[in-house]
This record gives C-alpha cells, structure tokens and sequence, in this order.
C-alpha cells in the first residue's frame, strides 16, 4: 500500500501514464471509452484478483474481444505465456504481489537473474527482480494483497520497463 502524498503522487501519475501509453497504442475513441471503463472499475477495487492481472496482461499483449478469461487465457497461450494449470480456479482470489509480478514478467518476456533463470515459477524471486527494477516497493512481500490502484501502477512501470528494454535492444543494433 501506498503511504503519504508522495506514493500517492506516484500511483496518480504511474496510472496517467500507463492510461496515456494504452490509449495513445490503439488510437480508437471507442475503443478508449471501453478501455478507460475498464481500468476505471480497476482503479476503485480493494483487493485485485488473479481474474484482473489475467485480462490486464491480456489487454497489454494486444487482446481486444470480450472480458472473458477463458478466452484471455487462450490468447495469452497461443502467445507462449503459459500459467499454472489452477489459474482458473483462481480467478476469484485476492491478488498477492507475488503473484502479479510472475504473470507480469512471464507476460513481458523478462529473462531475469541468475536465481529468477534457475527458479522461474518462484514467485519469490520474481518479486526480487521487481524491486531490483524499482516496480516495487524494497519492502514488499510474496503475500501482500494488492489494490486495483497498485495493480495499475505495477501496469505503467511494466510498460516502462518494457519501453526500456525496447530501446536497448534497438540501440544495440
């Protein structure tokens, strides 16, 4: 959780920005007006669910037909990211950092660590890399519930990150 003005500084302009890099990616007002709903509601949830990191990960992999998992899970597959085979199951549980920050970095191809290489189902290292990455607080841990706000947050710097790594890579051209 968020404390003082300036986390709350940093959650209003991570959830600007990663609104801004969404909307500005597709380009279509009606299809901004369903995305904005989307991470509107987002916003406003207490505890995340898995079934809210699964459709974000999805939207952010390009995925745009209806908010039906299944289907979400689908794409994201048929893209090479692969979940536990529960996730399902899951869809209804409150979301842990831990948790986020596997699918999220799964979802963005992050290589990682020499621990997160030789450990990448652990959600304890994935969670050390995110703070090694500054997407997370040093202070975070496996089991910490998340906020639809801090979702969001952990949405804008993943898209950061990935910007980053973009630019490296086309720098080393």
């Amino acid at each position: 959780m968020l404390r003082g003005w300036r986390g709350q500084i940093r959650l209003w302009v991570g959830m600007g920005l990663f609104a801004a890099i969404m909307l500005g990616a597709t380009g279509a007002s009606a299809l901004a007006e369903s995305k904005n709903e989307y991470y509107r509601v987002l916003l406003r949830k207490k505890p995340a669910t898995v079934e809210d990191v699964v459709r974000a990960c999805a939207r952010y992999k390009g995925y745009e037909a209806t908010s039906d998992m299944k289907e979400e899970l689908t794409f994201l597959f048929n893209m090479g990211i692969k979940f536990r085979p529960d996730i399902e199951k899951m869809k209804d549980v409150p979301l842990t950092k831990g948790n986020a920050v596997h699918i999220l970095l799964t979802a963005m191809g992050y290589k990682g660590g020499f621990m997160y290489r030789l450990f990448p189902n652990s959600q304890r290292f994935a969670l050390r890399e995110a703070i090694y990455m500054n997407m997370v607080p040093s202070e975070s841990t496996v089991d910490e519930v998340m906020s639809g706000g801090d979702l969001l947050t952990l949405l804008a710097k993943v898209v950061e990150e990935t910007d980053k790594q973009k630019k490296g890579a086309e720098g080393s051209k």
